[in-house]
């Protein structure tokens, strides 16, 4: 039975999947076949190293990237791997990396071209059908990674039932607007949880083909989206959050972009009306997870003031864009 990246029908319970996710043919199959559902997306593939059978595939999709894609690159090459461990490294290139690509070769195993703007999610079922490891790490960017990620991530792979972790991220350059992300970081212990962080997670390939991949219709809770089909399509499985798995990422970069965000915000659950399979069993979902009692990281006295003083600017932004689309100016002042 094959899994094709499709948002468009509910996860189907793929039978004995503990021992079916690693077989080397069952892994060739979908490969092959996710390669042909998505080949109009896919404008050239570039081997620049073998790297044959590597552990882990390394994924970070790159839209018009700057220097920071390079360091990236350069801090996850110089982690350190646990004993028998291989990577691929493999950058999407999503449009807007011309200027970088000599560099990007130098530090890359490969390089998938996909249709320019083709879109976050769409862009990374396009990596899965090009991915060669065991496991696939999905980072963002401008996120760095800890030395130690890959030996932490694969020690919790060492538990079969684990199909999916995210990892904790620390601010890397803007503490405060980091704030905001109080999904970042849930404290010390090893949790239950969604895919919260796309950019910080890791998974095993069969199951992320078993889940038909991240939904293409939406921006904004994909990796709750996935979470509800892999426990859909792996009965028992479990997704964790990784306290040890550390990746230094800041929420927001400048205020510019803490406004364009802010701005251009939208409610996942007013999207869940264009998605055909399962809307409402995943809104449930999706609800019961918004109301559980996650653990926080405490915050300083100064990072709890900068919290505050964020939330209410970003709900002033919020109400004022909401008014806008609307035209209700009683709220909001026109733009001019």
């Amino acid at each position: 039975m094959l899994f094709l990246p499709t948002d468009a029908e509910p996860p189907r319970p793929l039978a004995d999947w503990p021992a079916t996710l690693g077989r080397a043919d069952w892994l060739a199959d979908h490969a092959a076949a996710w390669r042909v559902a998505l080949a109009s997306d896919v404008i050239g593939y570039e081997q620049i190293r073998a790297t044959p059978n590597p552990t882990w595939t390394c994924i970070i999709i790159a839209y018009r990237s700057k220097e920071f894609l390079l360091e990236a690159l350069d801090v996850g090459r110089a982690c350190t791997l646990p004993a028998g461990v291989t990577v691929q490294w493999l950058v999407v290139d999503c449009g807007g990396l011309a200027p970088l690509l000599p560099q990007i070769r130098a530090r890359a195993d490969a390089i998938l071209t996909l249709t320019p703007d083709i879109g976050l999610n769409p862009a990374r079922n396009a990596a899965l059908a090009y991915a060669d490891g065991q496991f696939v790490a999905i980072l963002d960017d401008d996120g760095l990674i800890a030395n130690d990620w890959l030996v932490k991530a694969q020690r919790h792979f060492a538990d079969p039932a684990v199909v999916a972790l995210r990892g904790r991220i620390v601010f890397k350059n803007h503490r405060y607007f980091t704030t905001l992300a109080s999904h970042y970081d849930r404290g010390d212990g090893v949790v239950d949880d969604t895919l919260a962080v796309e950019g910080n997670m890791a998974i095993r390939r069969g199951a992320y083909y078993a889940s038909n991949g991240f939904g293409t219709r939406f921006y904004g809770g994909e990796g709750a989206w996935m979470t509800w089909r892999l426990h859909g399509a792996l009965p028992g499985g479990k997704v964790i959050y990784a306290p040890d798995v550390i990746m230094r990422h800041d929420f927001y970069q400048s205020w510019q972009h803490f406004l364009r965000k802010c701005q251009s915000y939208s409610n996942i659950l007013d999207q869940l009306a264009v998605q055909e399979a399962g809307a409402q069993e995943f809104q449930q979902f999706l609800h019961a997870d918004w109301h559980k009692a996650y653990p926080k990281r405490r915050m300083r006295p100064d990072e709890r003031a900068a919290w505050l003083t964020l939330n209410a600017l970003k709900w002033l932004i919020q109400r004022q864009a909401a008014a806008a689309a609307t035209g209700d100016r009683t709220t909001a002042s026109p733009r001019r």
